[in-house]
């Protein structure tokens, strides 16, 4: 009973301290929750013209920004350091695909929790891709890790 009544005490407290935050007006939210939806809608579709549809160039040229920072330690700067990286990959693994399984946006972040696969018998990869937009909604910035599939786990669960 007192953990019951420390409970609510505690509930209590954060609704009365939450009520003297500043709140934000409906159009700042609204505008807010539109650009982190475009936001989100151009990372899924960059991710599926690049890596589904192989459209390297075009994905490139349709969601990438003039100023990219690049943190993959394997991929320069830039759009076309991008180009450059995955093209000749995906005319290597045409069956290559990507599925994405989570999506989570905030501001100008999103987050793809993605299973890449070489052809429909690899195992694959579990890779996680930050893309930070501008407000034109391009994208930016890039970060990603990257962590084969395993066999088994010894959770027994998987990474999806």
């Amino acid at each position: 009973m007192k953990k019951l009544i420390l409970s609510l005490a505690l509930a209590s407290a954060t609704l009365t301290a939450c009520q003297h935050l500043p709140q934000t007006t409906p159009s700042i939210q609204a505008a807010a929750t539109n650009t982190t939806e475009r936001n989100k809608a151009n990372a899924l579709a960059f991710y599926d013209l690049a890596f589904n549809q192989h459209k390297v160039k075009e994905a490139s040229a349709q969601y990438i920004g003039k100023h990219y920072l690049q943190h993959n330690p394997t991929v320069a700067d830039g759009s076309q350091a991008f180009i450059d990286a995955f093209e000749p990959f995906l005319r290597q693994h045409p069956q290559s695909r990507a599925t994405v399984k989570r999506v989570i946006a905030e501001g100008d972040l999103v987050v793809l929790h993605v299973h890449s696969q070489l052809d429909e018998k690899d195992r694959g990869e579990a890779v996680v891709d930050i893309f930070r937009f501008d407000e034109n909604g391009k994208i930016v910035e890039h970060w990603d890790t990257i962590q084969a599939v395993p066999d088994k786990t010894v959770s027994g669960r998987s990474l999806f």
